[in-house]
């Protein structure tokens, strides 16, 4: 948990610096804009990516907080909606969480990110031996919406893996016929 304090500071370090206001006050020339147009865009500029952070680092510690369930399963699809790959790392740390629900939350999760990083993780869940198969061919659709040649190619070749168990091949075979299918 420590490391997800850390995280959050290093988050909000650089949202905190600009916001700050100059301390060393200068004599202005000219007179200053009325307040009303002066403030509004950069008040909108500077707290955008400041919202953005906190949204970020919010949802990673609702989803890795020991809260109820539900809790944590909504805070796992919010960080997918915001989109942001910096919550990769923290989703596919929650794949090896003791709650089924929340390791199939963290996969869902990362599907819908298409990120390089996202196609990591997916083909680690698939090549994993400590995963349930149900995590297993979720990640393989996940691999669908991923749409570069190595998810294909990981798909193909799970599906003629001989140390994969028959469902999780047969499911690789249908990923991949519903990848040509969707072309």
């Amino acid at each position: 948990m420590r490391h997800l304090l850390l995280a959050g500071l290093l988050l909000m370090a650089p949202a905190a610096l600009a916001q700050r206001a100059p301390t060393v006050a200068t004599p202005d020339p000219e007179p200053a804009p009325a307040p009303a147009l002066a403030s509004a865009p950069a008040s909108t500029e500077s707290a955008a990516p400041g919202s953005t952070d906190q949204a970020l680092l919010r949802g990673i510690l609702w989803a890795t907080d020991p809260a109820p369930e539900e809790i944590r399963i909504i805070a796992i699809e919010d960080l997918a909606l915001l989109g942001d790959p910096r919550a990769l790392g923290p989703l596919s740390a929650l794949l090896g969480d003791p709650n089924p629900r929340v390791q199939s939350a963290a996969v869902r999760a990362v599907a819908l990110f298409q990120h390089p990083r996202a196609e990591e993780i997916l083909v680690s869940v698939v090549r994993s031996t400590r995963l349930p198969d149900a995590l297993k061919v979720q990640a393989l659709d996940g691999l669908l919406y991923q749409r570069t040649p190595s998810a294909r190619a990981t798909l193909e070749s799970a599906s003629r893996d001989p140390h994969l168990p028959l469902a999780i091949q047969s499911a690789a075979l249908n990923v991949a016929a519903r990848w040509g299918a969707a072309k």
